[in-house]
């Protein structure tokens, strides 16, 4: 910024020292013409000389020459904060979100198992190696949702069905499906066999 503020100062006066110097011949001219009789001379040169020393080459140049400093020193300060702007604004690299952590698989030795054998068309399903707040859920062997259940305890638990829920699980089938859910375990499956 110094630099450019001297470099303006060094041309403004380099230009006014110009217009004292052709300020200076004109007089001289002037003065020439007198001496050798021509009256007419500075009127038909088409030059005007203003009184107060300065032309107004002179007085023109140094103006230009500070409307120039100051389109210098404000183009340079629109182009410092045009780069600060386009700093500032830089997208910053968004960091990858998290992949939710993969449910474990529980050993067959922890899996929900039938305590005692399953009469047809029972009204009690003894079951054990419960995980307190498990999800369970009784199928036909074709799928189909019977019962749900949560456990409310670890250890032993039995299910009781209604006679309508028995029929259905037994209807035709040799086996129906006990599917558990526990948090942050995948879904397990295990066939219970009618007796």
């Amino acid at each position: 910024m110094k630099k450019v503020f001297g470099y303006v100062l060094g041309l403004v006066a380099a230009l006014t020292f110009a217009g004292a110097i052709a300020t200076t011949a004109n007089a001289d001219g002037s003065s020439a013409d007198a001496a050798s009789g021509s009256g007419s001379g500075s009127a038909d040169s088409g030059y005007v000389i203003p009184k107060g020393g300065d032309t107004g080459a002179g007085a023109i140049s140094s103006s230009d020459a500070v409307d120039s400093s100051i389109t210098s020193n404000s183009s340079s300060s629109m182009s410092s904060s045009d780069s600060s702007a386009n700093s500032s604004s830089e997208i910053k690299p968004e960091t990858p979100a998290k992949k939710p952590a993969k449910d474990k698989v529980l050993a067959k030795a922890k899996r929900i198992a039938v305590r005692k054998h399953y009469r047809k068309n029972g009204t009690i399903l003894y079951l054990e190696k419960g995980r307190k707040g498990e999800k369970i859920s009784l199928l036909t062997k074709k799928g189909k949702l019977v019962k749900k259940f949560t456990v409310k305890k670890n250890g032993k638990f039995d299910i009781r069905l209604t006679k309508k829920e028995a029929k259905k699980l037994a209807k035709g089938e040799k086996y129906f499906l006990l599917k558990a859910k526990d948090k942050g375990y995948k879904t397990f499956e295990i066939k219970v066999k009618l007796y």
